[in-house]
């Protein structure tokens, strides 16, 4: 006599059979999970087994209905006896937020559900994204904007050799002094390569121990994408990296250069379009200077634009 120990076996709860495309597969199940489904009524395992297999994304109350075709009130009934068992659990969704979601109580709700950092009780927290916005930002500009250590002195220019003995001594004297000239650099030189990546700017806010909330790099991207798209920031290095746009603000208005007026704001007209109209250094450019016309390297950039 032959027994079908598959038969028996998914009886019992240990096995479960699987469709993968035209194959029928089993799957083992853990003893305590099948126990778990023996105590339960024959409407409840029913109800139980789409819920397990909505995994992290739970299942809609009137999807269950549907799949189970049984009644609206039998439903009712064997959602409430599994939630009091603590077997599934009731949880929102900021897609759907109207609807009653249920899950196995073990899981965690996917970010397609509950949001991800952004939302707190499936409500969006615009408190705490505008707050690490202007902190990526700050960061930011910290790192694209020379500090008083990194200005540099200026060259003297080159002087022709007079043939005057009496000159030459006001020459030396003169040439000590431009030596002595300090040139306020707004922006690092183009050969500039240290600017923040993107991995930077994740470890400073995990490492600086503004929030408690765990925040992925590709969180951080977000957050960096929303300040291109202001206008606060932009990519250099083919998008490996982020400095600060000039002109641009924080929230609280502070200015890193840019309108008088402390708007932030530049007002872009034809003579803006060209690099000089929005250059943080063009007061100093000029023929012999630190900086120049024929020497710049953002106009090859704007004309292949």
């Amino acid at each position: 006599m032959q027994v079908d120990t598959n038969g028996f076996h998914c009886f019992k709860g240990l096995v479960k059979m699987l469709r993968q495309g035209d194959d029928l597969c089993y799957q083992a199940v853990k003893k305590e999970d099948a126990e778990k489904v023996q105590s339960m009524t024959k409407d409840e395992a029913m109800v139980y087994s789409y819920i397990e297999a909505s995994g992290s994304e739970g299942i809609w109350t009137k999807t269950i209905k549907a799949k189970t075709n049984l009644h609206q009130s039998v439903v009712q009934r064997c959602l409430k006896n599994l939630e009091g068992k603590r077997y599934i659990k009731n949880i929102k969704s900021v897609k759907y937020p109207t609807r009653k979601i249920y899950m196995l109580y073990n899981l965690q709700p996917s970010i397609d559900v509950t949001g991800g950092p952004w939302f707190t009780d499936s409500e969006l927290d615009t408190e705490f994204i505008s707050s690490l916005l202007s902190i990526v930002f700050r960061f930011i500009a910290s790192e694209s904007l020379p500090s008083e250590d990194d200005k540099p002195i200026a060259p003297p220019p080159k002087h022709r050799k007079r043939k005057s003995s009496s000159k030459k001594s006001s020459s030396s004297s003169s040439s000590s002094k431009e030596k002595q000239v300090s040139y306020d650099q707004l922006s690092f030189p183009a050969s500039y390569s240290k600017y923040p990546s993107l991995s930077d700017i994740h470890d400073f806010v995990q490492n600086s121990g503004i929030t408690t909330v765990d925040l992925a790099l590709s969180d951080i991207k977000a957050l960096v994408d929303v300040l291109i798209y202001d206008g606060k920031i932009e990519t250099i290095d083919d998008g490996m990296s982020y400095r600060v746009v000039l002109g641009a603000t924080a929230e609280n208005g502070a200015d890193l250069g840019g309108d008088e007026d402390g708007s932030g704001g530049v007002a872009w007209d034809a003579y803006t379009e060209v690099p000089c109209g929005h250059c943080s250094i063009v007061d100093l450019c000029k023929t012999g200077g630190p900086v120049s016309a024929e020497e710049c390297v953002y106009f090859d950039e704007w004309l292949i634009q």
